[in-house]
């Protein structure tokens, strides 16, 4: 890769993560974050119905973890059923990444695939968009990424898993202890 190359897509992945930046900003994120609660506001401000879906074996389908299919009237987003809370949120936050940064995708036969697989009822004629996470190689995935991070890290979900878990062992030890 030249030089001109490289700083090329510096600047452009620069340019994405100040985008990402600008957009949490602009978000409605309450305290104590609620990952519902976010997905209703952004619903609201987008205008159209926002469904999170828990769905058991999206891994299996070849999907990792996440999807999300937006149609003419409505966003549907996909995640793993069997994983933790925190990871759950972190799934959301990824494809709410994709949505709002305007990613779309090319509909080809593996996406409506996978569209008919996630969502059965859902006739493939009225998918307008799927992304589903695969990899993190495209700059896409890395913006989607990094905006699901950046989220992470303003409500502080890992140090607040952390301390929920720590006060549950305090009181399982207060409860236990003979003094």
């Amino acid at each position: 890769m030249s030089l001109r190359s490289r700083r090329e897509s510096a600047d452009r992945a620069l340019r994405s993560r100040e985008r990402c930046e600008e957009l949490v900003r602009s978000l409605d994120i309450q305290s104590p974050f609620d990952i519902e609660a976010l997905c209703a506001s952004i619903s609201e401000q987008r205008g159209r119905p926002l469904y999170l879906h828990s769905t058991p074996g999206v891994t299996g389908s070849g999907i990792p973890c996440g999807a999300w299919i937006a149609t003419e009237k409505a966003d549907h987003i996909f995640h793993e059923q069997s994983t933790s809370p925190l990871h759950r949120t972190h799934i959301i936050l990824h494809e709410l990444g994709h949505m709002l940064l305007g990613h779309r995708s090319a509909l080809d036969g593996a996406a409506l695939g996978i569209s008919a697989t996630l969502f059965p009822s859902l006739s493939p004629a009225v998918v307008t968009n799927l992304m589903k996470r695969a990899s993190y190689d495209t700059a896409a995935e890395r913006s989607a990424e990094y905006f699901a991070g950046l989220i992470a890290s303003t409500v502080d979900l890992a140090t607040k898993k952390q301390r929920a878990r720590e006060s549950v062992l305090q009181r399982l030890d207060d409860a236990l202890s003979d003094t």
